[in-house]
């Protein structure tokens, strides 16, 4: 069937079959359908949904282009998971849940996203680190899990290439939104990593893909109903993103936040540790690494305290191209803005509410993200020390440090964070 007559089908509301689905997959693996095509086709899936039989008929297609990893070859002496936090503005949890995990004795094999629109991805994230090797060798991978514990990756052409490029195309095209198509994209990445038990982080509140609780509840029930499919077992945590969790939003300022928390230097956000407490102990309890969450959350205490946690997430830079003398000082290896100014509300008081997806939008714009597929990002781009809502702020207490390559993108930046946050008169 001529693509054309796919994207016809889907875009006047009606159900995509087994073959047509197939077919499609196959033409985005050996380049015969256009990016254009691919758009027209997630655009008519984010405006008249995926029903749960084409989801699944999607992931089957899109990892079957690849190679799914077995670990059953490798001497792991412990269960092999892995957790996933849908996309939200400033959330570092994928990066800092692994090597904690690994440091409690789960095998934590990590194939991510990359940019998520306003949201940011785990993979830009990690890059920002100067020598990461984000594509690895797939022995390489291996490697770095059995030493670790713990190893991200991009798909590449060997693992989920269909996704690959359908992930590119939906991160410039406004249909990362879409709940089928981000539940689509989880499963492949997982079932693409060789797990068979996932712990999902779903995200509720405006700096989300899923901004109401009715959406976030939709979401992790069509995650429950496609996952046994393929023999994964889910369990699902949700979170707020009506704020950022932490205090950075932006690729090299997130890993010094989540640097900052394995190696405890300085206290850990009370919010962001929560968060971090409860995916890891969920997913401790899912692999019977312990027997109820009291016991979960005194293991991770000691792997934070002990610092194996940091060690672990030294470990796994180091075998992916990072010098060893990063966790001691993370300085030399991560970029610095040119230009980094307190951004002061235009009245006292307290803050009231965010709309953290305007937030997003501006480190975007300062070029933290893409806005086309071939754009470099500026990984030292963001917003450091961000207000939360019941701070008090004035002329002394700024909203937040802007970070930007010239004083012109952070002059509009802070235009943008101050009409991004409200202030009451009021405390919060």
């Amino acid at each position: 069937m001529l693509p054309q007559e796919i994207i016809r089908k889907k875009r006047d509301g009606k159900t995509l079959t087994k073959q047509e689905i197939e077919e499609f997959v196959q033409g985005i693996d050996d380049w015969s359908i256009a990016d254009g095509q691919i758009s027209a086709l997630l655009m008519a899936a984010l405006i008249n949904g995926l029903n749960n039989d084409e989801i699944i008929a999607f992931v089957n297609a899109i990892v079957e282009t690849g190679i799914v990893l077995n670990w059953d070859s490798i001497d792991l002496d412990g269960p092999v998971a892995s957790v996933y936090t849908m996309p939200g503005v400033g959330d570092k949890s994928e990066i800092i849940a692994a090597p904690l995990l690994a440091a409690c004795g789960v095998y934590v094999p990590m194939i991510c996203e990359r940019m998520q629109y306003h949201a940011g991805g785990t993979l830009d994230k990690l890059d920002s680190i100067k020598g990461f090797a984000s594509r690895p060798t797939l022995g390489r991978f291996k490697k770095t899990l059995r030493e670790s514990g713990c190893a991200f990756m991009t798909p590449t052409e060997q693992i989920a290439p269909a996704d690959l490029r359908i992930q590119s195309i939906r991160d410039v095209t406004a249909s990362v939104s879409s709940i089928p198509l981000m539940i689509m994209s989880l499963l492949v990445k997982k079932i693409a990593s060789g797990v068979k038990n996932v712990t999902v982080d779903v995200k509720v509140g405006n700096g989300s893909f899923t901004p109401s609780e009715q959406e976030a509840e939709m979401c992790a029930q069509k995650i429950k109903e496609c996952a046994p499919a393929f023999g994964l077992t889910t369990d699902i945590t949700l979170s707020q993103m009506d704020h950022v969790v932490g205090q950075n939003i932006g690729n090299a300022l997130e890993i010094y936040e989540a640097w900052a928390y394995l190696t405890g230097t300085g206290p850990r956000d009370p919010e962001l540790h929560e968060l971090i407490l409860n995916l890891c102990s969920t997913v401790l309890l899912q692999n019977k690494i312990v027997e109820n969450k009291e016991l979960a959350v005194e293991k991770i205490e000691r792997a934070l305290g002990s610092g194996q946690a940091a060690e672990r997430f030294n470990r796994m830079l180091y075998e992916q191209g990072v010098l060893p003398t990063f966790i001691s000082n993370p300085a030399p290896f991560l970029p610095t803005a040119q230009v980094i100014r307190p951004v002061y509300p235009d009245k006292e008081g307290y803050v009231s509410k965010m709309n953290l997806r305007w937030i997003g939008l501006a480190v975007l714009e300062m070029g933290a993200g893409r806005l086309y597929q071939e754009q470099r990002i500026d990984y030292a781009a963001g917003f450091s020390n961000v207000c939360h809502p019941g701070m008090y702020v004035s002329q002394r207490v700024p909203l937040a440090f802007v970070h930007a390559d010239d004083v012109r993108t952070a002059e509009l930046a802070a235009v943008h964070l101050k009409g991004a946050v409200t202030i009451s008169e009021q405390p919060v």
